[in-house]
């Protein structure tokens, strides 16, 4: 019976959110930051000169004011974003395409083929009993991560049944880091994102500061910083925007590798008894036929023993060791 479970499960299980954590905090520090200046910028505006009459808005700049806010569209705040928001436009590519990729190549069609998981079951089921051929057969028809544990699995019957457990705990933990590969990549990109957005508000904040400081005296500072500072969370948003559905997506096929593999080891958990009784009768060869591999299974049957305790040629007979596995 399968005692124990591939080691991959307990290493999804215990998913490390660290990356997670420090989005959250770059989000934090952005929010600060904004409430900071905001700050600044509300203070300097109350401030009058003693004495000197507060200017009403004419209902002509006011209207204006309006139309610009109505026309404040992504394509523009993409545009004053400046340089940096170059980068954040590749990471965005990047996670569409690898979105799409591991979307295609983590159905269950082609991680579990239902044919290969229903003939297997026949197999099992037959009065034969599974045929080590025949399920070898099966698995380079139908190629997909199953049939790759299957056949790891067949190529070690015959062997004891710790070893037959052990090379299915390898071949799915190789399996598993194949398919979770560009979902490494997705999570990265989710967690590179907000830090180059972070970056780029930075920069914009310390060169409007430094534009402000070269404005001539008289000059309206809190336009000048009004203005730098909204170009710059342009590049926080942009990277927020890029990382919050980058985690839940790579968070989405994490979530379905670790189930379909959990549904993995309900096959193999029902397909490794019905080779206990090969072990030490049955051996796998492989023999290689221009660039063609092929395994060919055959049976080990003990020599048989001379009456009388002698062999053939009248010496007596000794304890023959066993066969070395090929």
């Amino acid at each position: 019976m399968l005692t124990k479970r591939s080691s991959v499960m307990n290493d999804f299980d215990h998913f490390d959110f660290s990356r997670h954590r420090r989005s959250l905090a770059c989000g934090l520090v952005a929010w600060l930051l904004l409430l900071t200046t905001g700050g600044l910028l509300w203070a300097q505006t109350e401030e009058a000169a003693p004495g000197q009459p507060v200017e009403e808005p004419e209902p002509a700049l006011i209207e204006q004011r309006l139309n610009d806010t109505e026309s404040l569209t992504l394509v523009s705040l993409v545009l004053r974003g400046g340089r940096m928001m170059i980068p954040l436009g590749v990471i965005s590519v990047v996670v569409v395409a690898l979105t799409f990729e591991r979307w295609f190549a983590l159905r269950k069609s082609r991680i579990i083929p239902y044919r290969l998981q229903r003939e297997l079951s026949q197999l099992r089921l037959s009065e034969k009993g599974l045929d080590p051929r025949e399920a070898y057969k099966l698995c380079k028809q139908y190629p997909s991560a199953l049939g790759n544990v299957v056949k790891a699995m067949l190529l070690r019957i015959g062997r004891p049944q710790s070893e037959v457990e052990h090379a299915v705990s390898e071949a799915t933990e190789r399996e598993a880091d194949r398919l979770y590969g560009n979902v490494r990549w997705i999570s990265l990109m989710g967690s590179v994102a907000p830090l180059l957005g972070l970056m780029g508000t930075v920069w914009g904040i310390i060169w409007t500061f430094y534009k402000t400081t070269q404005l001539e005296i008289g000059a309206d500072r809190a336009d000048q910083l009004a203005g730098g500072i909204f170009v710059a969370l342009v590049t926080t948003l942009g990277g927020l925007v890029i990382a919050i559905p980058a985690m839940i997506v790579a968070q989405y096929f994490e979530s379905r590798i670790i189930s379909l593999f959990h549904e993995m080891d309900e096959i193999l958990f029902d397909l490794i008894p019905g080779f206990e009784h090969y072990e030490g009768k049955l051996r796998a060869k492989h023999r290689t036929y221009e660039s063609t591999s092929t395994t060919l299974f055959t049976t080990m049957t003990p020599p048989a023993k001379p009456a009388g305790g002698e062999t053939l040629d009248g010496s007596q007979t000794q304890p023959l060791p066993r066969a070395p596995y090929q």
